[in-house]
């Protein structure tokens, strides 16, 4: 309970061991995290994310095309796009990926993607059906360069987003994420049965790695996301453009990148939005769509400093698409059962930390 006494389901902690644990904990892993940060493993720039916001539909009408947008409704000054893909005859899959370095307190992903299914492009297919599941989650975004310099060490391999594995031109990540697992097996099996799991044994994992198409994919396009954080959006496109023609020969040098948590923010006012229920969806019966199974008593797993300020909790209320935070007033309010533990805050501010077994988003088809 929230008072931390044990509750009827409780049970004592229970130690797991193993030889060689391979951390695959998706984007901002907790373990990988305190890995890195213990072992002072760096990188040559810091990572920076995305917020991903999706919906899957029932639809009368069938999509025939993979669609993808840029720009609206987005500001110019903000990185990211839109897709619409068909997983059946019926069943439509869309959603908003935006970078979570945007400038205004304001900005708000779900609201972003909300607005977009106006546009006749998504509201003539989807008017008629009926949003069936939600879901979101960060996106790995930094690239060749904010990939750590070691992925291994004494019984321990690091894989897919825990890692940074995510080339965004392609939008490319479950590729990855597959391969590099692959690898740490391969790994794993020779270090096992060698009877050798030291990190000199399992650096065969990194070297695989290294040498496969994973690396060479981010290094052609390792400036690419940069380019957006560095310069404005059409500027951008254009070196974007002769990245693509040059396999990332020009611009050939590093790019310098920032963390999302160091970008100034400007306090905006949001503009109003009313959704209405059927095609465009409030936070909470977005939440209610993901299946969250997360009881209203479980104990806050958000640490949250106590120094919130009315602006500070404006951008915490906008950036997190499941309405967890809550600006009343001059204070923050927090509601940790309605996390979908998409770890955006984590980017810049409340850390997330694992919370009790059954928790969180039940996805069926996400």
């Amino acid at each position: 309970a929230r008072s931390g006494d044990p509750g009827s389901g409780y049970a004592p902690p229970t130690d797991i061991t193993a030889q060689i644990t391979v951390l695959a904990e998706g984007t901002r892993g907790t373990l990988s995290q305190a890995y890195l940060e213990w072992q002072k493993i760096s990188s040559d720039n810091p990572q920076i994310f995305a917020l991903g916001v999706k919906e899957i539909w029932e639809t009368l009408k069938p999509l025939d095309a993979v669609v993808h947008t840029l720009g609206w409704p987005l500001p110019r000054d903000c990185f990211g796009g839109s897709f619409m893909y068909p997983l059946s005859r019926n069943l439509v899959a869309l959603g908003l990926v935006v970078g979570l370095d945007y400038k205004r307190t304001s900005d708000d992903v779900h609201e972003m993607l909300q607005r977009m299914k106006l546009h006749p492009l998504f509201r003539d297919l989807l008017e008629s059906g009926e949003m069936i599941e939600w879901g979101a989650k960060t996106i790995p975004e930094g690239g060749y360069y904010a990939i750590p310099k070691r992925r291994h060490g004494d019984g321990l391999m690091i894989v897919g987003d825990s890692a940074g594995f995510v080339e965004v031109a392609s939008l490319k990540g479950i590729h990855y994420a597959m391969q590099s697992g692959m690898f740490a097996a391969r790994a794993a099996f020779d270090a096992l049965k060698g009877k050798d799991t030291s990190s000199a044994s399992l650096k065969a994992y990194d070297a695989m790695v290294d040498g496969s198409f994973i690396a060479k994919d981010l290094y052609r396009r390792r400036n690419m996301r940069l380019a957006f954080q560095e310069s404005n959006f059409y500027f951008a496109g254009f070196k974007a453009g002769l990245m693509t023609v040059t396999g990332g020969a020009l611009p050939g040098s590093k790019i310098k990148s920032h963390s999302d948590a160091e970008v100034p923010r400007e306090a905006v006012p949001p503009e109003p939005f009313v959704p209405d229920g059927k095609l465009t969806f409030s936070k909470l019966d977005a939440v209610f769509k993901s299946g969250n199974a997360t009881r209203d008593d479980i104990p806050s797993h958000l640490v949250v400093g106590s120094d919130i300020t009315p602006e500070v909790a404006e951008l915490y209320t906008h950036m997190c698409p499941a309405g967890v935070y809550e600006r009343d007033g001059e204070r923050l309010v927090v509601s940790p059962a309605n996390c979908i533990d998409c770890k955006a805050t984590d980017v810049i501010g409340p850390r997330w930390t694992p919370r009790e077994g059954g928790s969180g988003p039940k996805y069926r088809q996400m």
